[in-house]
Order: structure tokens, then sequence, then C-alpha cells
């Protein structure tokens, strides 16, 4: 059994057989099965990382339990949108529809000083808010105080000429989103300054696999079914989430995925989505 694990961000922690646990029974896997999951960790040699759990837990599920693997391997999945961060803006903007926003992605909107290229717009309630999406595919990476900083200042801008110029005042909120996480430093400073932050696990109750986990909608990356190459296919067409599969089968026709094969990736779909209904 590993006396002690490397996390994603380099630091050394001690083996919790909990946490592991709690992951687990959170990932929807039963009580038989995650005892099962945690015995072949405490008997296994070689594993040293928090990576190395990850692998082997996922491995197990995908073999004997596909739809809770995709939940498992969420994050990951997640990083899987990139490399570049454009389909992670679409699947922000996706989540923020089912919580009864009206969203436009990519947006050039003038502030008083200069124009601003602005990642989602969401407008609910007669109120309009800002999304700054921050994507990373480096697990430990953490977005910092200088990221909040220059939304603030860009949030500011815009602010003035809508209220100054344009004598309106539904411009409410500007967030910034990522799927890591935020120094502490950028932590306090949007505390202070009424910046709304989303992590992957922060803020405790509003957290981004929250959201995911409450609007059902698991990104298509989480698929076991198919290819690398697949993934990249259906997210560059704008197939993002597995609930959009049926709607979009041409779309994963398009990436190679026919016949039978294209039965199973469906199949597989409506796990993952009554996975996390």
């Amino acid at each position: 059994m590993p006396k002690h694990i490397i996390k994603s961000d380099g630091a050394l922690e001690q083996f919790s057989q909990q946490k592991l646990m709690r992951s687990l029974r959170r990932a929807g896997v039963d009580k038989r099965h995650a005892d099962e999951i945690l015995a072949e960790i405490v008997r296994a040699t070689g594993i040293k990382s928090t990576r190395d759990v990850h692998r082997h837990v996922y491995r197990h599920l995908k073999k004997h339990q596909r739809p809770l693997a995709a939940k498992y391997n969420l994050k990951r999945a997640i990083a899987d949108l990139g490399p570049s961060g454009y389909p992670f803006e679409q699947f922000i903007g996706r989540l923020l529809r089912a919580k009864g926003y009206y969203v436009s992605t990519n947006r050039i909107i003038r502030g008083k000083c200069v124009s601003h290229e602005i990642d989602v717009l969401g407008r609910k309630d007669r109120k309009h808010f800002i999304f700054e999406c921050k994507f990373h595919n480096r697990a430990g990476y953490k977005s910092d105080v200088q990221t909040v900083l220059y939304m603030k200042a860009r949030y500011d801008d815009i602010r003035l000429r809508w209220e100054r110029l344009e004598r309106r005042k539904d411009l409410h909120k500007v967030w910034v989103v990522t799927n890591t996480s935020f120094t502490s430093e950028a932590r306090r400073y949007a505390t202070c300054a009424g910046i709304g932050l989303m992590a992957w696990r922060y803020p405790m109750g509003h957290s981004l696999v929250e959201l995911i986990e409450e609007t059902g909608l698991h990104p298509i990356t989480a698929l076991t079914s198919i290819t690398k190459k697949q993934k990249s296919s259906l997210v560059t067409h704008g197939l993002v989430v597995c609930r959009d599969a049926h709607k979009k089968k041409y779309v994963l026709e398009r990436a190679g995925i026919r016949g039978k094969k294209l039965k199973r990736v469906l199949e597989e779909a409506d796990a993952i989505c009554g996975c996390l209904s």
C-alpha cells in the first residue's frame, strides 16, 4: 500500500483510503465494487502518484462499468476538450443554457476605452453576466491573481460605457471559470473585488463539477468507446456533450463512427446521461 502519493501539482501527501473511497462513491460506484477497487490499489505495487491511482481505477471501471468510468474520468474528459480553449467555452455556454441563460459566445463588446473579446455573454432575469473561460490541459495548473485583475479591468471598462454612455444598468457581474483551480491570492482578491470564480471544486456548492452533475451534461470526450482522433473530430464539428449525440448523429458519422460502432457509441452516451441524471 502506498504511504504517500504525489498530487497533480507536485506536492506530496499521505495516501488516504477514505478519500479514494469518497471519489469512487461520488462517481456512482456501489460499495462492493468500490471495496474491490480499493483492495486492488492497496495490493498494487508501483503506485506513486494520483495519476497512477486514477489510471488503475479508470482501467477497472472501463472493463466492468463503462458509464461509471466516464463519470470517474470527468476531469480528464474536460481537459481532452483541448488543446485550444474554444471547445471549453462552448461547453460552458451549453451548461449555462441548461441553467436558463440566453447565451452568446465570442462577442466583441465596446468599453469606454477599447473593445473587448468576451468568451461568453449570458443574460438571465434582465441581467447580463460576462464569463471568461480559462482552459488548461495541465491538471496542476492554477490561475493566478493576474488573471482576475485583468478581467476586473476589462469588466470595469465595459461597465463604464454601459452605465455612462448607454445609460444601462443591466451589466451585473463578471465570472472567471477554469477547469483547474485558482491560487489563494486570486480567491482573496476576487472575494474583495466582487468577482465570481468557478473552478473544478470551487466554490463548494457552486463548482464546475457540481454544475456538470446538476445539469447532467457530460462532455463528449468522456466516451470510452471512441479514439482520441474521433473525439477531436466531434468537438471540432460542434458536438461537445453526450446528450446531443442522437441529435447530431451526422457528426458521429463524419468522424467515421457508423453501423454497429455508431449504435454502441449512442448506447454509451445514453448510459452516461442516465448515470448522471
